[in-house]
């Protein structure tokens, strides 16, 4: 109902989370070389102090999955309440706007329960470019994704991978030219001015890509890669059925060029959906929850739905 307060999250210490985002209308991030960029510099800004372990993300035109670990419980919502201030002020002065709501609310925060839906999560989100007939593989997709990180770092919990970052200051960002497009030219060039500007703060990100592992137990190096194979083994096998759909529905795909020469901010229609959490359990849970308070999706993914709004 209007009006009624919001009820406070309740977050867990070394659990893993997914948190979605998720952009009020329109494509306001093409995957070009700046987008990426201005990304990569937000992330690692809003984690300099390690509010959480950033395990895995793919980011997308109009959201966003990240898989993290809150080290501590109430460094969680800082943590994405901080990257979607950043986001929306990088959109808002790129596209010379004065104001600018971007976000749908709250993102949507999951607390992925059990080791089978963290793996399927994982799953998931990596075919998302392939899902939405963006590029046929996330091999191929220019979006900042933990992709190859995940598939080629040490077989360990406590493997890191360093991405150098540039944190540009929203007061020094440049406007975009007329149109809110970049060509590839102007899209090398400004990525080039942004990293040599004076006033950008160079920062690493640090990806964990398999720390979420440790969670549910899982240690062992041999085990781990095992994990890690069927994960790819699984995304590769998704995109190829979906492939095997739109050829036979006569659908192609986006592409990478025209995904980087899409201009900021495109509006499209989305469609809105009212949900604000999600809670994950497994089948044999199922029949403790509430038909009228909770809409099953599949057999391990149940959305919580706020029903009163």
């Amino acid at each position: 109902m209007k009006g009624m307060p919001r009820s406070p999250r309740v977050v867990f210490e070394n659990s893993l989370y997914e948190i979605v985002p998720r952009a009020r209308e329109g494509l306001p991030l093409p995957p070009n070389e700046v987008t990426n960029q201005l990304l990569t510099g937000v992330l690692a800004r809003t984690q300099r102090d390690q509010k959480v372990t950033l395990c895995n993300f793919v980011e997308m035109n109009n959201h966003v999955h990240q898989h993290c670990i809150p080290k501590e419980a109430h460094q969680h919502a800082k943590f994405y309440m901080e990257y979607q201030k950043k986001v929306t002020d990088t959109v808002r002065r790129l596209t010379k706007r004065s104001r600018l709501s971007l976000w749908e609310g709250r993102p949507s925060v999951i607390k992925i329960a059990e080791l089978e839906d963290a793996i399927q999560r994982l799953i998931y989100i990596f075919l998302n470019p392939a899902k939405a007939s963006l590029e046929r593989s996330i091999d191929d997709y220019p979006g900042l994704t933990t992709w190859k990180a995940f598939t080629t770092c040490d077989a360990s919990v406590d493997a890191e991978v360093r991405i150098q970052a540039y944190w540009t200051p929203v007061s020094s960002l440049e406007s975009l030219p007329s149109g809110n497009r970049l060509s590839p030219a102007c899209d090398k060039a400004m990525a080039a001015r942004l990293r040599e500007a004076e006033d950008v703060v160079p920062y690493e990100l640090v990806i964990k890509p398999l720390a979420w592992l440790k969670v549910y137990g899982v240690t062992d190096s041999t085990q781990i890669e095992r994990i890690r194979k069927r994960i790819i083994r699984e995304v590769y096998a998704g995109e190829a059925k979906l492939a095997r759909e739109r050829l036979k529905q006569g659908r192609g795909i986006l592409g990478a060029q025209r995904l980087r020469h899409q201009e900021y901010w495109h509006h499209t229609r989305q469609r809105r959906g009212r949900e604000i959490s999600f809670l994950y359990a497994v089948t044999t849970c199922l029949d403790r929850l509430s038909s009228e308070s909770f809409k099953i999706y599949s057999p391990h993914v149940v959305h919580l739905i706020w029903l009163s709004r």
